[in-house]
């Protein structure tokens, strides 16, 4: 059997040098860490041409084609698409000695022939060239030569125009392992003022090319765009769809979409514009949401889903992977959205600067837009939301310029499916339960995405904290609308919930006990806070594989594919509905949330006659009914007005005393699991604990009357009969 052949990858890290000084400092022997660094030599001097087709068509396709000459030997370099991220960069990379600096000369070998078929049969010329002074430092960590750091600095030449540069890449060398090039890159940016860099040179030299390009030829450009129709004119409130649509048809790359991808951006777009219009609090979730309103017949679920995963992208920061839409789709159509949602964010940005005119050009590879008006804040603010189309579409960029032609956008009628959606942003007392609660469903495993990104990155305890609750909210949710969906779905679904909320609770029991005991041994006297330390220190021992065994549960396929299946249901209109109103019309939410509300207050009032003298596990029953009335409260809350407030905040207070008195509860089983019950300090803390409790207890049965209470009662009644 023929071995699978696996292409070379550059593994390197890169760095922006703002001071040169930081040279001087690398030019001698350092160590950093377990790192030795040792200067090689005094440096060589490396002359660049880059070469492609003249219509870019290497650019196209994201490779790049060097010739490095240093001293007589020449070396032709063919590098694949660069995935890039905080200065680490990885790319397919192929090497050959040559003798000439003309492509048709050079003897047939990997370099050759995949330029050259990348090229198409069209002539490669240079392009631009970098002249650089590298200066070479080896690396070791112990016996092994893992890394090269190159000190470059030098001069790009392209279209006339020239841009200085210095320059700090750490290649990883076949000794090395990714850990020990994460672990030098930390090391130099604790040392240097250093700046992680996503640009290779080739893409700053194409740059420069660009700006030349687009500001020698912007008169001719123009013209040419007037003739074509392609100036877009001003209106009292520029719209995003004509913006995005244009964009589509003038700047994407030929061949990029398909001809359906035009109709998907056109109703995201048509969504987003009417979000905006409402004035609705967050229009880029509520356009999303549009889409989802009611079941599109001439789009399956998947196009659907892709069209409203595309208002997301217009966030201030996009962040695609908090978005159920987004998750549920295949690779492919994950890319088709990136790329489209790369328009819609740069049509967005530019109807909120209020840009009156643009052209359109293409110019060696990359997209120019020339805008007829605006400054170098706006500038900024558009090219700011231009990273989606650099990263998915290729190069671009945008320049100002004087300039009184106007000429009319073509107007095209709005989407006939348009019609059929409803842009809806609490739930209301009127509308079908089914698709109003998928879309409060949709809102609440958007926070639990957001929070698993953000546990991750480990910065803040309290993300675990508001996973956690998502995920009860979730699973509450689920238990609401039992008999509107499939009962076998939603038992699956609350399945899966309970798996992770297992992974979460531990970890957060572990955040609440340590930081309960850290505020305990604060308050001591500072001569006596010593005692506390076998404690501290037994609980950060135990949380540490804690945390490890919940990240490798978010980060497992089982997780993954729950998520993908959650985000499938919450994103396809009609799935697992089973309603069977005796009347054959869709079940109101007025018409449910009554006797679902009423029903989760009974469950939880059932423990008033079993509280006295109840046990620590019977008052932590009555805290996870409570738990459930309220969720059930806030999950119908928009449709049962701003008196639902008053319902809340009684039993919030309550919710609050319960889980004071749990978590002594699990404070005094972690300290028997830990084998501290003998410890001094641990002692000294479960006394403070009991005598907590105590007082926690005197006051239990006053606010649990507020909420057993008559007033309460006919509060919660009021609410339910006004919606």
């Amino acid at each position: 059997m023929d071995q699978q052949r696996i292409d070379p990858v550059e593994i390197e890290l890169k760095f922006r040098v703002d001071d040169p000084a930081i040279f001087r400092a690398l030019a001698r022997p350092i160590t950093l860490g377990d790192f030795q660094l040792k200067p090689a030599g005094d440096g060589e001097h490396q002359h660049n041409t880059y070469y492609d087709t003249p219509d870019f068509r290497l650019r196209a396709q994201r490779y790049g084609l060097r010739v490095r000459t240093v001293g007589r030997t020449r070396i032709a370099t063919l590098k694949g698409e660069t995935r890039s991220r905080d200065g680490l960069h990885q790319r397919p990379e192929w090497e050959m000695t040559v003798e000439s600096d003309d492509p048709q000369h050079w003897p047939p070998g990997d370099v050759r022939d995949r330029a050259f078929a990348l090229a198409g049969g069209a002539p490669l010329q240079p392009v631009l060239t970098i002249e650089t002074l590298r200066r070479p430092v080896r690396v070791w960590r112990g016996s092994r030569q893992v890394a090269e750091i190159a000190l470059d600095e030098g001069v790009i030449y392209a279209g006339g125009r020239e841009q200085m540069f210095y320059e700090l890449e750490v290649e990883l060398l076949p000794e090395g392992v990714r850990d020990d090039l994460d672990a030098l890159g930390a090391l130099l940016q604790q040392e240097f003022p250093l700046q992680p860099d996503n640009l290779s040179k080739l893409a700053r030299g194409l740059a420069l090319l660009d700006e030349a390009v687009l500001h020698s030829g912007l008169e001719e450009a123009i013209n040419q765009q007037r003739e074509s129709t392609a100036m877009i004119v001003a209106t009292e409130r520029l719209n995003v769809r004509p913006l995005a649509l244009t964009l589509l048809d003038r700047a994407a790359p030929t061949g990029a979409f398909l001809p359906v991808h035009r109709r998907l951006l056109g109703l995201a777009a048509a969504c987003y514009d009417a979000a905006l219009a409402a004035g609705v609090e967050a229009p880029e979730r509520a356009a999303r949401d549009m889409l989802l309103s009611t079941r599109i017949d001439d789009l399956d679920a998947d196009q659907q889903a892709l069209a409203a995963a595309l208002p997301g992208m217009a966030r201030a920061k996009a962040r695609p992977r908090r978005d159920p839409a987004f998750i549920r789709l295949r690779d492919g159509e994950q890319k088709a959205a990136l790329r489209l949602g790369a328009i819609l964010r740069l049509a967005a940005a530019l109807a909120e600067q209020s840009i009156g005119r643009l052209a359109v050009v293409h110019a060696n590879g990359s997209v120019a837009l020339t805008l007829a008006s605006g400054n170098d804040d706006v500038l900024e603010r558009i090219n700011a939301r231009s990273d989606l189309w650099r990263d998915h579409l290729g190069p671009i960029t945008c320049a100002v310029v004087e300039h009184d032609a106007l000429l009319p956008l073509p107007v095209e009628p709005l989407d006939p499916a348009f019609t059929m959606l409803k842009l809806a942003d609490g739930l209301q007392g009127g509308e079908p339960l089914a698709e109003g609660a998928r879309r409060m469903l949709r809102r609440t495993f958007d926070r639990l995405l957001a929070r698993i990104d953000a546990i991750e990155k480990d910065e803040d305890a309290e993300d675990v904290h508001d996973a956690r609750v998502a995920t009860r909210r979730l699973r509450a949710s689920l238990q609401v609308v039992e008999g509107i969906f499939d009962a076998d779905l939603l038992r699956e679904l609350r399945r899966g919930l309970r798996r992770v909320a297992r992974s979460l609770g531990v970890v957060r029991d572990y955040d609440v006990f340590l930081e309960s005991v850290r505020v305990f041994r604060d308050q001591l006297p500072e001569d006596r806070r010593s005692i506390m330390e076998p404690l501290v220190t037994a609980v950060e021992s135990a949380r540490a594989p804690a945390r490890a065994r919940l990240i490798a549960d978010l980060e497992s396929k089982r997780f993954e594919r729950f998520l993908c299946q959650f985000a499938t249901f919450l994103t396809t209109p009609g799935a697992g509905v089973v309603d069977q109103n005796e009347t054959g019309a869709p079940t109101r939410v007025r018409d449910f949330a009554g006797s679902a509300i009423w029903r989760r207050y009974e469950q939880w009032r059932a423990f008033d006659a079993v509280l006295d003298g109840a046990p620590d596990e019977v008052r932590h029953m009555a805290r996870i009914a409570g738990k459930r009335l309220r969720y059930t409260l806030e999950f119908f809350a928009d449709a049962l007005g701003p008196g639902v407030d008053q319902a809340l905040g009684p039993l919030m207070d309550l919710q609050e005393l319960l889980g004071n008195l749990q978590d002594a509860v699990v404070a005094r089983e972690h300290i028997r699991a830990l084998r501290l019950t003998d410890d001094l300090g641990a002692q000294e803390y479960l006394a403070a604990l009991d005598a907590a409790h105590d007082r926690l207890l005197t006051g239990f049965s006053r606010v649990w009357a507020k909420v057993d209470s008559a007033t309460y009662r006919r509060r919660l009644f009021e609410l339910i009969i006004r919606m």
